[in-house]
C-alpha cells in the first residue's frame, strides 16, 4: 500500500488495527508479569485505556487532528494502571502534534511520534528506563535517521516496528528485574503490539481477532472461571450476580406510573450489592441474590430483559468494580474516598475508619481515572483526599486529580491496602480542612512498614533458590524475601528475616477469602509464642488475591 499520506478515516482504521493486535496478543502480554501473582495485568489495562479511546471517536471522517484529541482525551478519562496512563500520555502528545491537521505525511507521523514520547516522560516524575518509555522513545530516535522522501506508511512504520523490537529485548540489559525473570517489558510490548497492528493494515495482513470489545471481554472472563471453586460438595455462600437491562413494555403497564423507587425497594428485600436505576423506558439492575427466581419474576411484571447475565459468584475470577449511582450529595468540607477490594475491607473502610466513598476496585481491576471523577462528583466537597491503595494506581489518581477541576484533590501516596488501614487509623475526625486530613493520612501510611504473605502461581527466584509453584512466599513489595509449603510457616520465616522485629510493637494481619478463621487464629497462637511482646491483631479482609496483608508497627 504506497500511502505517502493518511487521512482521519484511514486514520481511524488504523487505531482499530492497533487495538486489534493488542487484543489478539492480550495473554502474551499479560503473561510478563515478573510478581508471581495476578497484580494488575499491564495488557489488560492497555487494552481497556485504548479501547475507551476509540469509543470516543465520533467521526471517523474528521479531520486528523480531531479524531487524534478525540481518541487521546477518551484514553486520559479511560486510564487504568501505570501502563494505562502512559500510554495515555504517550497519544496525548502525539494528538498536539496533530492539532489543526486534515491529513499527515510520513514526516508529520514521525514528529507526532517524538511529540508523544516526550509527553510520556514528562508525565513521570521518576523516570525507569527499561520500560514502555525507553522503547517509545528509541524506536522513534533510532528510526529518523533512516527515514528517506521516498519512504510510504508502510516502510516507516516497518522500520519503526523493526527498531521498536530491538529496543524492546534490550530492556533486560537497563532493568535488572526482567533479566531476572527472563522476560522483556510489558509495556514495551503492548506499544510494539500496537505499532505491529498498524503496520498489519499497511501490508493488508489481516489480524484474526473480534473487534467487539463486550464480546472479546465476555470471552475472555468465562475462560477465566475457576470451576473447581463450586463443586458438589460446595455450600451457596454469596449467591449469584444478576445483571439486566429490563425494556419497559406498554403491553404490560402503564410506563408513565412505574415507580422506581418501589422497584428498589423489592431489589433491596431481596439482594445484596443493588445498583438500579431507570434511563428513559429501561431500568438497569445489578444485584447480589441467592434467589434469583423472585428477581427475574418480579422484573418481568413490567417488561422483558434487553440482555441478561448471571454468575454464581464463587465462580467469579475478577469482580467488576461497584458502580455508584450518578447521585451527588450535599457540598460537603472535605471528604475523603478510598478504592480497596474484599467485602471485610470495604465494610472496615466504609462504616469504621471515616472514609466518605469506597470505590470496589484494587490488584485485579484497576479503577480507572474516569471512575475515580465520577467519584469526585459523587463527593462533592470542596476538598478530597483519594487514598488508591495501590502502586499500580498512582499514577492513574494523579491524573484524575489532574483533570478534575471542581474541587481540590490531593492524592495520597498508598501503595498498598495495609498502608491505607494505617493511614485511615491516623484520620482522627478533628481536623480542620483537607490539607490536614490529607497531612494525617499521609503520617500514618508512612508509619507501618508492609508485607504480604500469597500463594505463587508460578515457579519464583527468591534469592537464589526457586520457589516452586504452589509454595506460600513472603514478600515486600515486589521483592520477594522467602517461602515455604505451607502458609504459617512461610510467615513465621518471613518475620524472622525482620532484623528489629523483636522492637516492633503492633502487628496487624487482614486474611484473604482464601484463609479460614481457625487457621488465621492458629496463625495469630504461633506469632505470639515467638514473639510474646508483639500485639497482633487480626482482620477478615476477604480479599481475593493475598492470603495475608501484613502490616508491622
Amino acid at each position: 500500500m504506497n500511502q505517502k499520506k493518511i487521512n482521519g478515516s484511514t486514520f481511524s482504521e488504523l487505531l482499530r488495527c492497533g487495538y486489534k493486535n493488542l487484543v489478539a496478543h492480550l495473554q502474551i502480554i499479560n503473561d510478563l508479569n515478573v510478581f508471581p501473582v495476578p497484580d494488575g495485568d499491564t495488557g489488560t489495562n492497555m487494552k481497556l485505556t485504548y479501547s475507551n479511546g476509540l469509543k470516543t471517536i465520533t467521526d471517523d471522517d474528521a479531520p486528523i487532528g480531531i479524531i487524534a484529541d478525540e481518541f487521546a482525551r477518551g484514553m486520559l478519562f479511560g486510564a487504568r494502571g501505570n501502563s494505562g496512563v502512559l500510554t495515555s500520555q504517550y497519544f496525548r502528545g502525539f494528538a498536539d502534534a496533530c492539532k489543526g491537521k486534515k491529513e499527515l505525511t510520513v514526516n508529520e507521523f514521525a514528529k507526532a511520534m517524538i511529540a508523544a514520547y516526550k509527553n510520556a516522560y514528562k508525565a513521570c516524575a521518576d523516570v525507569t528506563e527499561g520500560t514502555i518509555l525507553t522503547v517509545a522513545r528509541e524506536s522513534i530516535e533510532n528510526t529518523i535517521p533512516s527515514v528517506r522522501e521516498e519512504d510510504n506508511f508502510e516502510s516507516f512504520l516497518d522500520k519503526v516496528v523493526t527498531m521498536m523490537r530491538i529496543s524492546l529485548d534490550n530492556t533486560p540489559n537497563l532493568l535488572s528485574v526482567l533479566k531476572e525473570n527472563g522476560v522483556v517489558d510489558s509495556g514495551g510490548k503492548g506499544l510494539l503490539t500496537i505499532f505491529e497492528g498498524y503496520l498489519a493494515f499497511f501490508t493488508g495482513k489481516e489480524i484474526s481477532v473480534e473487534d467487539e470489545t463486550l464480546r472479546e471481554e465476555k470471552e475472555k472472563k468465562e475462560s477465566a472461571i475457576d470451576y473447581s471453586a463450586f463443586n458438589e460438595n460446595s455450600v451457596l455462600d454469596y449467591g449469584y450476580c444478576t445483571e439486566f437491562l429490563l425494556q419497559l413494555l406498554n403491553s404490560k403497564i402503564d410506563i408513565p406510573s412505574f415507580n422506581i423507587d418501589e422497584f428498589i425497594e423489592f431489589m433491596q428485600a431481596h439482594g445484596e450489592s443493588l445498583v438500579c436505576f431507570q434511563t428513559g423506558t429501561i431500568v438497569k439492575v445489578h444485584v447480589h441474590t441467592k434467589k434469583p427466581y423472585e428477581v427475574i419474576e418480579y422484573a418481568q411484571r413490567f417488561g422483558e430483559f434487553v440482555t441478561f447475565k448471571m454468575e454464581n459468584m464463587a465462580l467469579q475470577h475478577n469482580s467488576l468494580i461497584k458502580e455508584e449511582e450518578k447521585r451527588q450529595q450535599d457540598r460537603k468540607k472535605y471528604a475523603v474516598i478510598a478504592i480497596a477490594q474484599g467485602d471485610g475491607i470495604i465494610d472496615l473502610f466504609a462504616n469504621q475508619l471515616r472514609v466518605d466513598l469506597v470505590l470496589n476496585g484494587g490488584t485485579t481491576m484497576n479503577t480507572s481515572v474516569s471512575e475515580m471523577i465520577d467519584a469526585f462528583k459523587y463527593v462533592n466537597a470542596d476538598e478530597i483526599i483519594l487514598l488508591p491503595n495501590e502502586t499500580n494506581m498512582l499514577k492513574a489518581a494523579e491524573q484524575a486529580a489532574e483533570l478534575y477541576k471542581d474541587s481540590k484533590v490531593y492524592v495520597v501516596p498508598t501503595h498498598n491496602i495495609q498502608e491505607g488501614y494505617a493511614a485511615l487509623n491516623n484520620h482522627m475526625g478533628d481536623e480542620e480542612n483537607g490539607k490536614e486530613v490529607y497531612e494525617a493520612l499521609k503520617a500514618g501510611a508512612e508509619s507501618i512498614t508492609p508485607y504480604i504473605i500469597f500463594k505463587s502461581g508460578k515457579d519464583a527466584k527468591v534469592g537464589t533458590v526457586v520457589a516452586p509453584k504452589g509454595s506460600y512466599v513472603g514478600s515486600k513489595g515486589k521483592k520477594l524475601l522467602t517461602f515455604a509449603p505451607r502458609r504459617t510457616a512461610a510467615t513465621l520465616r518471613l518475620l524472622k528475616k525482620i532484623e528489629d522485629i523483636d522492637n516492633r510493637e503492633v502487628l496487624f494481619i487482614i486474611y484473604g477469602q482464601m484463609v479460614a478463621e481457625e487457621a488465621a487464629l492458629e496463625l495469630v497462637s504461633a506469632i505470639n509464642e515467638k514473639w510474646p511482646s508483639l500485639e497482633v491483631g487480626l482482620i477478615n479482609g476477604k480479599q481475593d488475591v493475598y492470603d495475608l496483608l501484613i502490616g508491622l508497627y
